[in-house]
């Protein structure tokens, strides 16, 4: 019996290019791993917000429509106001009655961002008076940390983890892009909805809304307010579960995993063709040699055999360097950038890791047809002289 075809020999002589694909495989490894933990790292940096925020406050700013208020019935503007603050009262006292509520008032809102890196997120936080803000504080489960309180108008709590991101200081104005110098940062505070609150300063503001401080079962804001007789309308402005959920689902996961998903399939294009075309003129290469395997007795599912060890050896060498120079490249991306930033991101991922191997697979099944073709072309010595 023949010994088996051994695939180590080629690959001992044959240093520089075997090391060349398994280089090229290893990099496009490497390279995926690292933009999809990039682009993961704004989908998991925001879920903080999308999913812990709404849970404890909901924010409505409602048209005169969905009060049941006809403008035209109106010829003075002062008339028009107090039955639109009326309304909004009587809304405000019948929120408070509703199980799950804990308390409801109108406020002035500010914007507070969070930049991931690829994406922002922009949220509401109330503008108060001191005396209102430790009771807000307990609501969201959150603590100063450093500074001090609010004591004076336009003076801002801002979470730890905003802080960082936005690259923040105590004594700094809070956003000022927006507000100019109107707000300044005196406190810093730890939460798990990545809430702020602040003191108003005049009206320099985001808007004015209904602020509905509220628990886990409050889900549907505007079907609470359906309960209550009012039918909100999608002009009207309804920010709570639904609406981040909405958000997260249309604009930062369902945007950031097709941009994934077309990431791999133009990669993996790229890189089939280019390993086809590499191992198309690689089979060419060792015709020869493989005819005279077949001439001194070996089958050739024997010299396919042979084939196929070389190519695990490299596509595995491949991958799996490459998922090591991943993760490397991950936690030093992770330490230098992610965390810096004040962002999440997981540096093991183990659904990325799965979804390139399998692309690899694919790649060499369809390497297949050129390693078999080429095979079925070898005949016996005297084509070696054609």
């Amino acid at each position: 019996m023949k010994a088996e075809l051994s695939a180590w020999k080629f690959i001992k002589n044959n240093k520089k290019r075997v090391g060349a694909m398994v280089v090229a495989l290893m990099m496009v490894f490497a390279a995926m791993y690292l933009i999809a933990m990039l682009l993961n790292s704004s989908i998991e940096s925001f879920e903080p917000i999308v999913f812990t925020l709404p849970k404890k406050i909901a924010y409505l700013s409602l048209s005169l429509e969905s009060y049941g208020i006809d403008p035209d019935n109106y010829t003075d503007t002062g008339a028009l106001q107090a039955a639109y603050d009326e309304k909004r009262n009587e809304l405000i006292e019948k929120l408070k009655g509703v199980d799950g509520i804990t308390d409801v008032y109108y406020t002035q809102v500010i914007m507070c961002t969070y930049q991931a890196v690829f994406g922002m997120i922009g949220y509401e936080i109330p503008l108060l008076e001191p005396e209102e803000i430790p009771g807000f504080l307990d609501h969201l489960n959150a603590r100063l940390t450093a500074g001090r309180m609010p004591s004076g108008a336009g003076e801002v709590l801002v979470d730890e983890t905003v802080m960082k991101n936005n690259g923040k200081e105590i004594g700094d104005h809070f956003n000022p892009n927006a507000y100019n110098e109107t707000f300044t940062i005196v406190g810093i505070i730890s939460s798990p909805t990545m809430m702020g609150v602040g003191t108003p300063n005049g009206y320099t503001n985001s808007g004015w809304a209904i602020a509905v401080e509220k628990d886990e079962s409050i889900y549907d804001m505007r079907a609470v307010l359906k309960q209550l007789g009012i039918n909100a309308s999608d002009t009207d402005k309804v920010t709570d579960e639904v609406d981040y959920k909405k958000y997260y689902d249309e604009e930062v996961k369902g945007v950031l995993d097709k941009v994934i998903d077309v990431m791999y399939l133009a990669a993996m294009l790229f890189l089939a063709f280019t390993v086809l075309t590499a191992y198309i003129a690689y089979i060419r290469n060792r015709i020869n040699e493989y005819c005279l395997y077949m001439s001194i007795g070996y089958s050739r599912s024997a010299i396919y055999g042979m084939i196929m060890r070389e190519m695990l050896f490299i596509f595995l060498s491949g991958s799996l360097i490459g998922m090591v120079l991943g993760l490397c490249g991950g936690w030093i991306i992770f330490k230098l950038l992610i965390e810096a930033k004040g962002l999440y991101c997981r540096i093991f991922m183990p659904e990325v890791i799965f979804k390139i191997a399998a692309a690899y697979i694919m790649i060499m099944g369809a390497l297949q047809i050129p390693v078999i073709l080429g095979i079925n072309k070898v005949k016996t010595i005297d084509a070696i002289e054609d």
